[in-house]
C-alpha cells in the first residue's frame, strides 16, 4: 500500500482543487464519511481521508490543509510550464508528441527581445534559416546577436590560419548573413591547429533568447539537419540553465578562449 502523502500525486489537479475548496468551505473534514471522500478521489478515498487525518494530527487545521492542497497545484502548474520539449527534425510518428526544429527555431528568433545566443557547428544558406532574425534585429536595434561557430582546417591543409579565417568570413557574410548590422561572431582557435592531435571543434548546437529559454540540439545550421534529418534536441524554459549555458560561453569568450572573427562589410 502506498504512503498516503502520494495520493496528492496521484490524485488530477480538478479533483485536489474541488477537495481545497470543500476543505475550505468545511463541507468535509477527516471525521467524515469515506463515501464523501470518493467526489474527490475515487477509489482512493480512503487514502485521501487518511492523509487528511495524519496532517490534521500533525496540527493542520482544514484550512490550512486547503493551502497546501492549493501549493501543490501551482508547483504541478509550473513544473508543466518548465517542463522540456522534445524537438525533433525527421519523419513524425504516430502517437509521439514532438516539435519541429526549424519551426522551434524561428518561433525562438521571433520571442527574443534582448539577446540571442546561438552556437554551431555546420551551416548551409544560413540567408534562409536567418532571415527572421535578421528583421527581428532592424526592427530593434537594442538586440544583440551573438554567434559561436567552428572555422575549420580540414585534414591535410597547411593553409595559413588568417587566410582560413579570412575566407570563413567572406563565405559567413555571402551565404549567411548578407545584411546589416551583423552579429558579433566567435570562433574557436584551436579548430586551425596544423597538428591534428591538438585540434578541436566547436561542436555545439545551441539557440538562448534573452537568457530564459534554451534550445540543444544535434540539429547544425543547415536547410537538412532543420527539417530533413533525424534529429533530436531538447527544448526548455529555465532561466538557470540559459544563464549558464550563456555565462560558459561568456567566460570562453573573456579569456581569449573564443576569439572574435572579423567580418568584412559587404552590401545588403
Amino acid at each position: 500500500m502506498s504512503h498516503p502523502d502520494q495520493v496528492l500525486a496521484e490524485l488530477s489537479a480538478p479533483n485536489l482543487a474541488a477537495f481545497a475548496t470543500a476543505l475550505e468551505a468545511d463541507w468535509i473534514s477527516s471525521s467524515s464519511p469515506e463515501k464523501l471522500f470518493r467526489s474527490y478521489a475515487g477509489d482512493q478515498a480512503g487514502q485521501l481521508k487518511q492523509w487528511l487525518r495524519g496532517i490534521n494530527e500533525d496540527g493542520f487545521s482544514s484550512p490550512q490543509a486547503a493551502r497546501l492542497i492549493q501549493a501543490v497545484i501551482s508547483g504541478r502548474a509550473r513544473e508543466q510550464i518548465l517542463a522540456p520539449d522534445l524537438v525533433v527534425s525527421g519523419p513524425d510518428v504516430p502517437g509521439v508528441p514532438t516539435a519541429d526544429t526549424y519551426a522551434v527555431v524561428q518561433s525562438l528568433f521571433q520571442e527574443a527581445a534582448s539577446e540571442v545566443i546561438l552556437a554551431g557547428y555546420a551551416f548551409y544558406n544560413g540567408k534562409a534559416l536567418f532571415e527572421r532574425l535578421a528583421e527581428k534585429r532592424a526592427s530593434n536595434p537594442n538586440l544583440r546577436i551573438l554567434f559561436h561557430v567552428d572555422v575549420p582546417r580540414k585534414y591535410g591543409d597547411h593553409t595559413p590560419s588568417d587566410q582560413l579565417i579570412q575566407k570563413y568570413a567572406e563565405e559567413f557574410r555571402t551565404k549567411h548573413w548578407p545584411w546589416t548590422p551583423v552579429p558579433e561572431l566567435y570562433f574557436d582557435p584551436r579548430a586551425l591547429e596544423t597538428d591534428a592531435k591538438l585540434r578541436a571543434s566547436l561542436h555545439a548546437k545551441v539557440v538562448v533568447i534573452d537568457r530564459r529559454k534554451l534550445l540543444v540540439t544535434s540539429a547544425n545550421f543547415t536547410e537538412a539537419a532543420q527539417q530533413r534529418n533525424v534529429e533530436l534536441g531538447v527544448l526548455c524554459s529555465l532561466p538557470y540553465l540559459a544563464e549558464r549555458v550563456c555565462s560558459y560561453l561568456e567566460g570562453l569568450r573573456k579569456t581569449g578562449q573564443l576569439r572574435r572573427l572579423p567580418l568584412p562589410v559587404t552590401s545588403e
